[in-house]
């Protein structure tokens, strides 16, 4: 422990002795006593700030819960309350996740009941994150403890999806979505593709609208079609390819739009051999990300369970 360390903690000890002592003095005015819980919060906060320089986030944490809760209860002072909040969950992101959920959404509650939803969508897609991270390190003995953590990182990405909606943050909002789409389709067991899917669609749709995005259209289209195939829905894969192709007239010649038609093809004639040397090619020009092999050995693995045999080996290359 430096020396910086120690004397931060015994600031913020003092801080907090300080604190407590101003909650404990007798007021007789209704000004002295609103007064008092202002010094105090103020107090329980320098302290907080001493224990986070020094590194000590739990104490930090639970000095900011401290100054939250006086400014909420006693104070009625929800800005400041929901910023106290947001600084535990900071605090507490590393070293305890479940408590850094709890002050981030009891955050969250506050700024939408003051009505400042962007904070509050960014503080939604912070708990999406650390939902997202607990299900990505869990192993196998804790499948199902992960698979929980992902529906929950899914259902905050929604939220977060829709407050930024709300302020017309479209781009923001489009984010989330992805992220939304991607967990539905990589990371959730038993995966949702026919939403991610639709959901890989409305995106596309969404860029179309505007001239600076329309050319992220294509990327979503074909992912999209991907979701399709690896369903094992031909037929839908097939439809969304046309209906893209209609939708964005580019689509049809650009190299997305190309490789989604030979993934197409090459499905529809359980044609394995075909499937992985297209993959390979486009992976020759464009490098296929993790998402898309992801997806891709679950197109194969449709293609062998239709045509009976194959080896999913033929994709090992492509991550």
């Amino acid at each position: 422990m430096s020396a910086m360390a120690k004397a931060q903690r015994t600031k913020g000890d003092a801080f907090i002795i300080e604190a407590k002592n101003t909650l404990s003095k007798r007021t007789w005015f209704s000004s002295s006593t609103e007064q008092k819980y202002e010094d105090a919060a103020e107090l329980y906060e320098k302290a907080a700030n001493a224990y986070k320089v020094g590194g000590y986030n739990s104490e930090a944490a639970g000095a900011y819960l401290e100054a939250a809760n006086l400014q909420k209860d006693k104070l009625n002072n929800l800005s400041d309350a929901s910023k106290c909040l947001s600084n535990a969950g900071s605090c507490y992101k590393k070293s305890d996740p479940p408590k850094a959920i709890e002050a981030y959404r009891s955050a969250v509650a506050l700024l939408c009941d003051a009505g400042r939803l962007t904070q509050a969508a960014k503080l939604s897609k912070e708990v999406a994150e650390i939902y997202e991270n607990e299900g990505a390190g869990e192993d196998d003995a804790d499948a199902a403890a992960g698979d929980k953590s992902v529906a929950l990182a899914i259902e905050s990405y929604e939220q977060a999806a829709e407050l930024f909606e709300m302020e017309n943050s479209k781009s923001q909002s489009n984010m989330c979505r992805a992220k939304v789409a991607e967990l539905c389709s990589a990371a959730l067991d038993p995966p949702d593709l026919l939403r991610a899917a639709q959901l890989y669609e409305e995106l596309g749709r969404h860029c179309l609208e505007t001239n600076l995005l329309k050319f992220n259209a294509k990327g979503y289209f074909l992912q999209s079609v991907m979701c399709h195939l690896a369903n094992g829905d031909a037929i839908g894969g097939g439809q969304g390819l046309s209906k893209f192709e209609g939708l964005d007239y580019t689509f049809a010649d650009s190299r997305e739009g190309k490789f989604a038609r030979q993934l197409v093809e090459t499905v529809d004639g359980f044609d394995s051999e075909g499937f992985a040397t297209a993959c390979f090619e486009y992976d020759r020009i464009s490098k296929l990300d993790p998402w898309k092999t992801t997806i891709l050995v679950k197109v194969k693995r449709s293609i062998d369970e239709q045509a009976g045999g194959g080896d999913d080996d033929e994709l090992d290359g492509l991550a």
